[in-house]
């Protein structure tokens, strides 16, 4: 509420000051004096309804401020309120990212160690594939090159035991270079009749 200010007349004392002017102007029915105090009247009237209205106008600027600052303090509690929040969510970003950069660390490491294995696959399957084929005899794998040198060296006795006449000698080594020509052939060898028409020879 607005105080009234002392200087200032009453309610009550402005309007008996009003109508004394008034009452003092029709005693004086004529001249100037009359128009001056009815004058003066109309004049202390017009600042009677200006200070009233300046007082509304006041008193509802005051409400507005009032209002105003109600409103900002909820707004001030609504921001302190989002920083928290911002706060909050900035520390739940960082945890994230944090997560995240773990996992992706973890993921690059096991991309390296795969790739680190078909490397070492890739170069195991290089050598096998640069050794020659091989033929089983039980649990040993012996290359099929030794085989046909062996089924050569077999061959070749036999002639020259053929040719000394020592018969038994002869059979073993044929019946060796037989056994080899059926585990060349066997392993897909592509030579044995070439081996075999020499060995006739």
């Amino acid at each position: 509420m607005i105080e009234p200010n002392p200087a200032w007349p009453t309610a009550a004392e402005t309007t008996n000051i009003l109508r004394f002017l008034h009452r003092f102007a029709d005693l004086m029915s004529s001249g100037s004096n009359s128009q001056n105090l009815l004058c003066a009247a109309r004049m202390l009237q017009a600042h009677i309804d200006l200070l009233n209205e300046t007082e509304e106008l006041l008193r509802v600027e005051r409400a507005m401020s009032d209002a105003n600052a109600e409103a900002r303090k909820a707004l001030e509690g609504r921001i302190g309120a989002f920083e928290i929040e911002i706060l909050t969510l900035k520390s739940k970003l960082t945890e994230q990212q944090s997560w995240s950069e773990g996992v992706l660390a973890e993921l690059e490491r096991r991309i390296a160690e795969s790739v680190r294995r078909a490397e070492q696959a890739e170069a195991r399957l290089t050598i096998l594939n640069e050794i020659p084929p091989a033929i089983a005899f039980g649990s040993i794998a012996v290359p099929l090159s030794i085989l046909q040198v062996a089924r050569a060296q077999f061959a070749s006795l036999a002639r020259t035991f053929e040719k000394s006449g020592d018969i038994v000698s002869q059979a073993m080594c044929e019946a060796g270079a037989l056994s080899l020509d059926r585990a060349i052939l066997d392993a897909g060898g592509s030579d044995v009749a070439e081996g075999r028409s020499q060995h006739a020879a």
